[in-house]
């Protein structure tokens, strides 16, 4: 059984407001009809409630969580208490780890960039933004609604801030991707781009292929072109090993390790969850969940409580948890997660 020892949680507080549809996403894709179902039945999952918001937050600062991530299913700058998510961080002394999807949307259109970049820095311990392609073309075919060439506008923007602050608290910035077909060639130019923008990461998973359109989109499951992202892969850890030979900071690449051949479908046997025991999911009603698996999967892990009923402690430590993280790795929906990595 993995040992609890929880530093991080996760408050998706508005997962079904976006501003993009990338294909992948789980609810905003083009190809998902979650959404278009519950708006279609008058059920949107509401925004988190400020009070609750605040609840959660206040709780997590008393058992000693030291870092908070804002929604991760949905565009968290969209949130609107999310400037008060921001001040209880401030009050709290807890660490923002923000992924965005880079259009920085903000009252202030012209001012987006630095507005954010002004309250989110001097908190941050990581900020990622998803990006997808180095080519405006596959770009746009992944993350329906980006512009790449206002992706690099608002990164340098964003950047340029980070390194007005790195000597009061240096916030490391991580360009985001999801490894698949349409933009495996492109890997090697988005790491030179990376750097070049003064990233200090750069983290991918492979797809999880929510829709039977996205099939073709796997790299797992043809041989030849699990092959190909072990190339990549290699490729890319030799540059980032000759980079840092002589840059300032160091360069990192998270998630850039072979495919097992022979093993195409468990990207990790008896890999350990990264969660389970890390980090609390929060949902916007309050349901207390294990990690960022699809909803409606999610829910085959069991039930685990809602913070409107009882403390974050309280739920943390149930029976119903802990017998999860004792059998995790015999249920069907964690050996398919491509969340773990290699053991």
């Amino acid at each position: 059984m993995k040992k609890k020892d929880f530093w991080r949680i996760t408050l998706d507080t508005n997962p079904d407001t976006c501003n993009l549809k990338c294909i992948m996403c789980e609810d905003h894709s083009p190809y998902s009809e979650s959404k278009r179902e519950r708006r279609n039945n008058g059920r949107l999952r509401p925004n988190m409630d400020r009070r609750l918001l605040e609840k959660v937050i206040r709780e997590a600062a008393a058992m000693g969580i030291t870092e908070v991530i804002p929604s991760t299913m949905g565009e968290p700058l969209l949130y609107p208490h999310f400037d008060v998510f921001l001040d209880l961080c401030h009050e709290l002394g807890l660490s923002l780890n923000l992924t965005t999807n880079g259009t920085f949307p903000s009252p202030d259109k012209h001012k987006n960039v630095e507005y954010w970049a002004t309250r989110i820095v001097p908190i941050g311990s990581d900020v990622k933004i998803s990006w997808n392609g180095s080519s405006e073309k596959t770009q746009k075919r992944i993350m329906l609604g980006a512009d790449l060439s206002q992706h690099i506008e608002n990164a340098r923007r964003f950047i340029s801030v980070r390194d007005e602050w790195s000597n009061i608290n240096y916030c490391s910035m991580t360009m985001q991707l999801t490894f698949m077909r349409s933009n495996l060639d492109e890997i090697p130019e988005l790491l030179e781009l990376a750097i070049e923008l003064g990233f200090d990461r750069i983290k991918g998973h492979q797809l999880w292929a929510h829709f039977p359109e996205l099939a073709k989109e796997n790299l797992r499951n043809d041989i030849v072109f699990a092959e190909r992202w072990n190339l990549v892969a290699k490729y890319c850890q030799e540059r980032v090993v000759k980079h840092n030979e002589t840059a300032k900071r160091p360069f990192r690449l998270d998630n850039f390790f072979p495919l097992q051949l022979e093993h195409l479908d468990d990207i990790a046997p008896n890999g350990d969850c990264p969660f389970l025991g890390e980090e609390i999911w929060v949902d916007p009603s309050g349901r207390f969940n294990v990690c960022c698996a699809p909803d409606q999967q999610r829910k085959t892990l069991g039930s685990f409580g809602n913070l409107a009923e009882g403390s974050l402690e309280t739920l943390a430590s149930s029976l119903q948890y802990q017998e999860l993280m004792s059998s995790y790795q015999s249920h069907p929906l964690c050996k398919q997660c491509t969340m773990r990595r290699p053991s």
